[in-house]
């Protein structure tokens, strides 16, 4: 993605330094921007987080950032997604979605892959990992939540 549509990105999202924790809305996406940050930072090649904005909320259920982050992994995007709520966390780079909404699909379809595999007893680690067991009752849990998302904000999406 160009600077251009970076910075024209970038300018259309709220920067999370403007969240208080005074009011319950804005502690749900503080707390879910903390999840965020440390899952990035638990992956090697994510040194620290630079720069940070809300894409997108829906309370505790899910939020989307994007992430400006460092890393000495030369080839590594500078920009990612991160969605994160009561859902497996995963991020996602500008490349595949160049919006907040993008990346809830990206979400969706990469999740339901996983989801797909563990149906049909398929090796998960040929998908996105999920930090929990692939068993088919977290599988169901995850399906169920991948369709609620799907049909709720399938206005936007």
């Amino acid at each position: 993605m160009s600077s251009d549509r970076i910075t024209k990105l970038i300018s259309s999202l709220e920067s999370l330094s403007t969240l208080s924790n005074k009011d319950n809305d804005d502690k749900v996406i503080i707390e879910l921007s903390i999840e965020a940050k440390n899952y990035l930072l638990s992956h090697p090649w994510c040194s620290s987080i630079e720069e940070e904005w809300l894409g997108l909320s829906w309370g505790y259920i899910l939020c989307v950032f994007l992430f400006r982050i460092k890393s000495n992994y030369p080839d590594l995007d500078e920009y990612l997604w991160m969605v994160v709520g009561d859902i497996p966390p995963a991020y996602i780079d500008l490349g595949s979605a160049a919006s907040a909404e993008e990346a809830i699909k990206c979400y969706i379809d990469i999740m339901n892959d996983w989801v797909f595999a563990v149906e049909n007893n398929k090796p998960v680690e040929d998908y996105y990992p999920v930090e929990v067991p692939s068993t088919s009752e977290y599988a169901s849990m995850l399906k169920s939540r991948l369709n609620l998302i799907e049909n709720e904000l399938s206005g936007s999406l």
